[in-house]
């Protein structure tokens, strides 16, 4: 059997050549607008979270956000809505620039540019979903496809750009309530007005699913585990809790709502007059993130908080011995920053992405 190969190190030292890469380390990366010229990413790091015993309604001490921050985008206020994310990378579509806008590469740390859609900026918020290594833009009526990105060093008229499809959405998107990956990783399923679609992205059909809406709002996540979707509760009673849907056949009708269950737990009150917005993130493993944004307390009830403290909940689901969606292994931290302007941001919802 011949020997395993060595490489030879600077110190002269020889080392077994590994099979393979240990994982990239992900983290939570957090848009803020905290900077007179634009917005800031801020890297936080959840694997320094600790269990502080703390009882669930309460929250720790709000610290600084992590310092420095991972890039900055110079761009006008109040378009946090306008970020997204695709693999490894973050879109800045709020920054300045009539032709193009820069895409920020959490893993190679660079910078590139993508032409903005018809090469016009975005007017009304996207909605962006990333599906089977492939980025779609739902915009007003219509469904665009992100190109793959040109090779390094390649014609410099060669752009990274986006094609628009002929025909009009069944939907408008800023009736956009949920969306959520089948788990056979090609579809995309929308739900909008008490109606669901999916999208095949193989072909780029969409079929109306029926007269039912998924009970989520914003972006819900396929649980291996669970063998359900997961996301955050849209329901009046069930708002700052998580829910699990049992997925869609593709290939079978449905014509009513499937069936879901109410987590146990409460994650956040978004009846008190801090809470602003939440936004969940699927770490993996039945592991999930929360990020709910909240006025300071010493600017409760104001109908403009430019303090702000970011509460970020880490934790596990499973179903217990009864059959409930619980939560486990919770862990929490709290962050406050302030806006870098004194304009009414309307987007209250916080802008993370786990990458």
């Amino acid at each position: 059997m011949p020997k395993r190969q060595r490489t030879l190190q600077p110190d002269g030292h020889t080392a077994k050549r590994r099979s393979d890469q240990q994982p990239r380390q992900r983290h939570v990366y957090l848009i803020v607008d905290d900077w007179e010229r634009g917005y800031s990413v801020r890297k936080i790091d959840v694997d320094t979270f600790c269990d502080c015993n703390l009882h669930e309604d309460a929250a720790p001490e709000p610290e600084p956000l992590p310092e420095p921050p991972a890039t900055r985008f110079e761009g006008p206020h109040c378009r946090l809505w306008f970020f997204g994310a695709h693999g490894t990378k973050i879109l800045a579509l709020p920054a300045y620039g009539a032709a193009n806008f820069p895409v920020y590469d959490t893993e190679t740390l660079g910078i590139t540019l993508c032409a903005h859609p018809n090469g016009q900026k975005v007017r009304r918020p996207p909605i962006l979903a990333s599906v089977a290594g492939t980025l779609y833009m739902l915009l007003e009526t219509s469904l665009a496809v992100l190109g793959a990105a040109p090779p390094p060093n390649s014609d410099e008229n060669k752009t990274w750009a986006w094609n628009f499809m002929p025909e009009h959405l069944p939907f408008e998107a800023p009736y956009v309530k949920s969306l959520a990956v089948h788990p056979d990783g090609r579809t995309l399923f929308v739900s909008a007005k008490g109606r669901t679609f999916s999208l095949d992205t193989g072909n780029l059909k969409w079929t109306c699913r029926g007269n039912w809406a998924m009970p989520f709002i914003g972006e819900a996540y396929f649980d291996e585990e669970l063998d359900a979707w997961v996301g955050l509760c849209i329901h009046e009673g069930g708002f700052g809790r998580v829910c699990s849907c049992d997925t869609v056949p593709i290939a079978a009708e449905c014509k009513t709502m499937p069936a879901w269950k109410l987590g146990k737990d409460q994650l956040f009150y978004a009846d008190r007059e801090r809470h602003l917005g939440a936004t969940l993130l699927s770490m993996g493993d039945s592991r999930y993130c929360l990020v709910e944004c909240a006025a300071h307390e010493d600017q409760a009830g104001e109908d403009y908080a430019a303090h702000r403290v970011y509460h970020v909940t880490t934790f596990r689901l499973k179903y217990d011995k009864d059959g409930e969606l619980r939560i486990t292994r919770r862990l929490l931290r709290s962050y406050e920053m302030t806006d870098a302007h004194e304009l009414n941001e309307p987007y209250k919802r916080p802008v993370a992405f786990w990458m």
